[in-house]
């Protein structure tokens, strides 16, 4: 097998044998942003680059530690019903939207769906202005209609 060299928290290892590394990747004695190197590699990588590395690494579920999941997938899946049936759904985006990104910018909410939920309340915005502007051409629709009628009459 190989010999390996790795960087962690600035100080170099090595040599390591690739079994003593894949055991370090899965005790998390080094990680996926640590750099590593093995004769051939024409640079130093991030091990989680490194194909015979990255099943050593444990699995990452669900948000950071401490943090609320993000909604970015219902935020634009709303944002997107509210554009193509009810304009009611978009404005639920919209402010689904604009909650989530304030709990993300104060730290208390996954920051990973961050353009998933900005996507969801931009089409949340749109689909409501839309409908508001369809409803506003609709009342001067009426209100000429309504004058031509009285005034045909006189």
């Amino acid at each position: 097998m190989s010999q390996w060299y790795c960087v962690v928290a600035g100080k170099q290892h090595g040599p390591i044998a690739e079994e003593v590394l894949c055991q370090w990747a899965q005790q998390g004695r080094v990680g996926p942003g640590d750099l590593v190197w093995t004769e051939g590699m024409a640079e130093w990588v991030p091990a989680g680059t490194v194909a015979a590395l990255l099943t050593a690494f444990p699995p990452v579920a669900g948000p950071p530690a401490g943090l609320r999941p993000n909604r970015g997938g219902a935020v634009l899946a709303l944002g997107i019903l509210g554009l193509l049936t009810c304009f009611v759904l978009g404005i639920i985006a919209w402010v689904m939207g604009k909650s989530d990104l304030r709990e993300m910018d104060a730290g208390r909410m996954d920051p990973s769906g961050r353009g998933t939920t900005q996507a969801g309340k931009i089409l949340g915005m749109i689909a409501t202005i839309l409908y508001l502007a369809v409803i506003a051409v609709w009342l001067v629709i009426v209100v000429i209609a309504a004058i031509t009628a009285a005034c045909m009459s006189c």
